[in-house]
């Protein structure tokens, strides 16, 4: 999916290594697909769901609006 969506940054974090990270974001299962745009948490997908994870990814993938110069 990443390779299909450069314009999207997708990370993978190992929780057993960093315990701090699944605290603060309540991660209590996994996989744990998490959506944070400006800082905020804007939607989770809990499991291996791969539609429910293909549906949230496309709601969140705004384009990036493109100005032309005169």
């Amino acid at each position: 999916m990443a390779k299909k969506m450069p314009h999207i940054m997708f990370l993978k974090v190992d929780v057993d290594e960093l315990e701090s990270v699944a605290k603060d974001w309540a991660i209590k299962a996994m996989p744990t697909f998490i959506f944070i745009k400006e800082a905020k948490l804007v939607d989770k997908v809990v499991g291996a769901q791969k539609e429910a994870l293909q549906i949230v990814v496309a709601k969140h993938d705004t384009p990036v609006a493109v100005t032309a110069t005169a």
